[in-house]
């Protein structure tokens, strides 16, 4: 990992606007961390229902989450597979959310009913950023 994490700081950061592909790939990935930030976050909280909800929406939306990775993967480190964790290094991400754990019980209450909305789904997100 930290040779990925080395070969990130040297990886071009700037999103590829003249590939759209790739940038709907970059800007899904975006949400995908944001989730997995507030969803982990969740879980250590102790918040079930939401802990339950993020499970439930990383199921359902893996088929694209795989294909974001996979071409993250490719374009970043030349591989198949990275460390999620290394696609968000390479996209300069942060590692960890600002606020502590025990202050997000409002957004940790409001996760499950956000997670069923379209905004959520991440085919449809990424079709639509590619028709912009």
């Amino acid at each position: 990992m930290l040779a990925l994490a080395a070969q990130a700081q040297s990886a071009p950061s700037r999103y590829e606007f003249d590939r759209p592909q790739l940038l709907a790939q970059q800007l899904l990935w975006g949400v995908v961390h944001g989730v997995r930030l507030l969803g982990m976050a969740c879980h250590r909280r102790g918040d079930q229902a939401a802990a339950l909800a993020y499970v439930d929406w990383l199921d359902k939306q893996w088929p694209r989450i795989r294909a974001a990775e996979r071409d993250l993967s490719r374009h970043y480190y030349g591989r198949e597979q990275a460390p999620m964790e290394a696609i968000d290094a390479a996209l300069r991400l942060k590692p960890a959310l600002e606020r502590p754990d025990s202050e997000l019980g409002e957004a940790c209450a409001t996760l499950p009913a956000a997670l069923a909305t379209q905004r959520y789904d991440l085919e449809r997100y990424y079709q639509e950023k590619l028709k912009q």
